[in-house]
């Protein structure tokens, strides 16, 4: 992605806020958010070219699979207490309620990291009967440190839903940074493998989750009413989204497991490599839902200045995607990835477009529709599983590639079908209320 592109689009961001003649807090804030996904991006690349040359195609193939496994068993054992949490804590301003509830969700999430342990310790003994990889071993020597799973999750809800930007980009870029710091360590004073990368991206996320954790300073002795709270709304808000984020998100990680299955872990190295490039694409329009969360719920409907922006930055880093992909992978990755190529131009659109579902999915789950997000993730569920079983078996790689994109704009169209209808119904209620 061009410098030019991306001080062009920083500069709009500035010129589209500095329009109300103040500089407000949301649009800084949002700014935050976009630096820090262009500074993930960049060093996205590098990560994954540190990857890349180190692991080579093999190893990255079993690095990028053992990350989709311990993704995809995460999404289980969350029950949706992070998404009420979020909610939650967006809905209060006082100080000390928040450092309460943010204790009460660290010790769900340490709940759901015991599971994950667990799970994945039974696992590791039956996975080479299923795929044969023989990465059994490499699973159970990593336990210790699986809890970042859950953690992460819990840390982009609860600040997301404090309104606390710059930690949530922190939570995003720091453990990139710390992965090179170690990654690099690791090959100059020994040999960087399968086994080290793995331990580096874990032990990164570990840092940063423990830092986070002591910055928030949550209170742990807000006694039983926080959970009591927590569970109540959990039944008609987060448990809803949680049955349908098994099918939507979980799902999503269902590619890397069959592709594994049906060709080798090769090509799920080359699958996830293009995920990863597009990956600034579902970013971006997100990042506007993101920091407008908090004000969403009050708000009767998006700003049409915000849609403008965001529609028109996403479509923007699209077409300069689309037009220096190639030359990106070649130069970055070598010719031995050049498959990543192909699949990057569906995967790209694909994520254009969920990144925009997203967007609209930050206002509907403001305003606590949590059964509407439920419902289009069991159709995007539905399309994910459908896709990613059928297409990798008929059409390798590429049916994965080709999922990635129907799923994108199906998810698109089912939130902005959803966002109309509530515009629908709230100007019904008016007019009810007019007469």
């Amino acid at each position: 992605m061009p410098v030019r592109f991306l001080r062009d689009r920083y500069a709009d961001l500035k010129s589209s806020a500095r329009s109300n003649l103040v500089f407000t807090d949301k649009a800084k804030k949002t700014a935050g958010l976009f630096v820090s996904m262009v500074l993930s991006l960049l060093v996205g690349i590098v990560i994954s070219v540190i990857n890349t040359r180190y692991l080579g195609k093999e190893q990255y193939g079993d690095f990028k699979f053992l990350i989709n496994l311990f993704s995809l068993g995460v999404t289980f054992l969350t029950f949706g207490f992070f998404y009420t949490g979020g909610l939650l804590l967006a809905r209060t301003d006082r100080a000390k309620e928040k450092r309460e509830l943010t204790g009460d969700i660290l010790k769900i999430a340490l709940m759901s990291s015991l599971l994950l342990i667990l799970v994945s310790l039974v696992f590791s003994f039956l996975e080479h009967k299923i795929f044969g990889n023989r990465l059994g071993p490499l699973i159970r020597y990593s336990l210790p440190l699986l809890f970042i799973y859950p953690f992460q999750l819990c840390f982009e809800q609860v600040l997301q839903g404090g309104n606390r930007i710059y930690s949530l980009s922190l939570l995003r870029i720091g453990p990139k940074l710390v992965y090179i710091a170690l990654a690099l360590g690791l090959q100059y004073f020994s040999r960087f493998n399968l086994t080290s990368a793995l331990i580096a991206h874990l032990g990164a996320f570990a840092i940063v989750i423990v830092a986070l954790i002591l910055y928030v300073r949550p209170a742990f002795r807000g006694g039983a009413s926080n959970l009591t709270r927590i569970l109540k709304e959990n039944r008609n808000y987060g448990f809803p989204i949680y049955l349908g984020a098994i099918t939507g998100v979980a799902s999503s990680y269902l590619a890397g497991i069959t592709i594994s299955y049906y060709i080798d872990n090769e090509n799920v190295g080359f699958y996830s490599l293009a995920i990863m490039a597009a990956l600034p694409l579902t970013m971006l329009p997100a990042s506007f839902g993101t920091t407008f969360f908090k004000a969403f719920v009050s708000y009767p409907r998006i700003p049409r200045k915000v849609i403008l922006v965001t529609a028109g930055t996403g479509l923007t880093a699209l077409l300069g995607f689309l037009i220096f992909i190639d030359e990106i992978v070649i130069l970055l990755y070598t010719e031995e990835f050049i498959p990543v190529i192909g699949l990057s131009y569906y995967i790209a659109i694909g994520s254009l477009f969920h990144g925009f579902g997203d967007f609209l999915n930050r206002f509907i789950s403001a305003k606590g529709l949590g059964k509407l997000i439920r419902n289009s993730n069991f159709i995007l569920g539905a399309v994910n599983t459908a896709g990613y079983i059928i297409l990798p078996r008929y059409l390798g790689v590429e049916g994965a590639a080709f999922t990635r994109l129907i799923a994108g704009i199906v998810y698109f169209l089912l939130l902005l079908g959803y966002y109309r209808r509530y515009q629908a119904q709230r100007r019904s209620t008016l007019n009810t209320a007019k007469k």
